[in-house]
């Protein structure tokens, strides 16, 4: 396992502050957010490493495919704070369009989570599309303090496809997200664990998941990034060739 590369608590900081104001956040959230950010950076090192992306991948009651993905650490101390410069797409396909089932489905669904609702022959949570920093959907969505990217949204909050390069973040930083124990997912990477989306679609493309992670161990500590890319085939595509076991993962330190 490559350990997460040192870097100061101060460049850290800067690069989330100018993430903050290149996504747009409002002034009064950017302030709270940096508030908090100073509080989290003022002494102390991360003690986690970021292992690397897995997922569990199902067939769902509609006979889609469902990749959750998460971010896997070393240490249950772990606390997620963004998913920035993400990037997810289906290989071979002309067009990667992921499956909404939420309540804004009206004008294309939303990869917002808070939108992911349960609500009988209307909005189903299991066959939805949508990122989220660890928090639940369903009848957790009204709780779930996830916010797009400014720019996210303006691009595609509503709609099939995921836009390449943006991301997602913790709007409620005093509400720390962790990470429970993880056995393992498609990949077989254990520890522990926080889910950062959901991804709905049909046919036997892969899905190639890739990008950059932010998090510390909570109060007091470093923020540190680290990246990660992910491949992997479909639960049909593996039955269709015959492999057990198939992923593929390359890590970008």
């Amino acid at each position: 396992m490559a350990a997460s590369p040192a870097v100061d608590a101060g460049d850290q900081a800067n690069k989330f502050i100018q993430y903050l104001f290149w996504v747009g956040v409002s002034d009064m959230t950017t302030n709270f957010m940096l508030t908090s950010a100073t509080a989290l950076l003022i002494t102390g090192a991360a003690s986690a490493d970021f292992i690397g992306f897995d997922g569990t991948f199902t067939t769902n009651a509609q006979g889609n495919n469902v990749a959750q993905m998460y971010a896997v650490f070393d240490n249950a101390d772990a606390v997620v704070v963004a998913a920035l410069n993400m990037d997810a797409r289906l290989c071979g396909v002309s067009s990667s369009e992921f499956i909404h089932n939420d309540v804004q489905i009206g004008t294309g669904g939303t990869w917002n989570p808070a939108a992911s609702l349960d609500i009988p022959n209307f909005s189903d949570s299991s066959n939805d599309s949508y990122v989220t920093i660890g928090f639940g959907v369903g009848a957790d969505a009204a709780t779930n303090g996830t916010v797009l990217d400014l720019i996210f949204g303006e691009i595609n909050g509503d709609g099939p496809t995921f836009p390449s390069g943006f991301g997602w973040y913790n709007g409620t930083p005093l509400n720390e997200q962790g990470v429970s124990s993880f056995a393992g997912g498609f990949a077989g990477i254990s520890g522990y664990a926080a889910m950062i989306g959901q991804f709905v679609w049909n046919g036997t493309a892969p899905l190639d998941f890739r990008g950059e992670i932010a998090f510390n161990t909570g109060s007091g500590t470093d923020l540190v990034f680290d990246q990660d890319v992910f491949l992997c085939p479909t639960p049909g595509a593996l039955a269709l060739f015959g492999f057990v076991g198939f992923a593929t993962r390359r890590r970008r330190g």
